[in-house]
């Protein structure tokens, strides 16, 4: 029996050697069926979803996209191959960090009472934006 090899995916902001627009409505996806603990860092080529929580100090790198079926606590890099369609999405984003391609979104603190829980990251005018739905 020929023994399958698996290549250690590398993936990563400062890897990134071109930044692109590419539509990632269809894609290669790995899906976590429990949650991503701290100090876990998971990586893929293609889109994640996972179905559950991933917690703070937890690490979500994806080519394409990522999918929360949870709370996203940890650090999450989206379109890590330097793709800016890439999206986030959870059911509560409360990462300190965000990142899609080359571009960065760090929380700036503690939200208000009022407002919304964010659910959805996406690049506009080469800038990240988290939005509600």
């Amino acid at each position: 029996m020929e023994e399958e090899r698996k290549e250690e995916v590398e993936l990563g902001l400062y890897l990134i050697k071109e930044v692109f627009e590419e539509e990632v409505d269809e894609s290669k996806t790995k899906y976590i069926i429990n949650p991503i603990r701290s100090g876990n860092k998971i990586m893929y080529e293609g889109s994640i979803v996972i179905i559950g929580d991933v917690n703070a100090g937890a690490e979500i790198i994806a080519g394409e996209n990522i999918v929360v079926l949870g709370d996203l606590r940890g650090v999450a890099h989206a379109g890590a191959k330097g793709n800016k369609k890439a999206i986030i999405a959870a059911g509560n984003i409360e990462a300190p960090q965000l990142r899609i391609a080359n571009l960065l979104w760090e929380n700036e603190g503690e939200k208000e009472n009022n407002e919304k829980i964010k659910t959805y990251a996406h690049v506009e005018n080469n800038e990240i934006i988290l939005t509600s739905y």
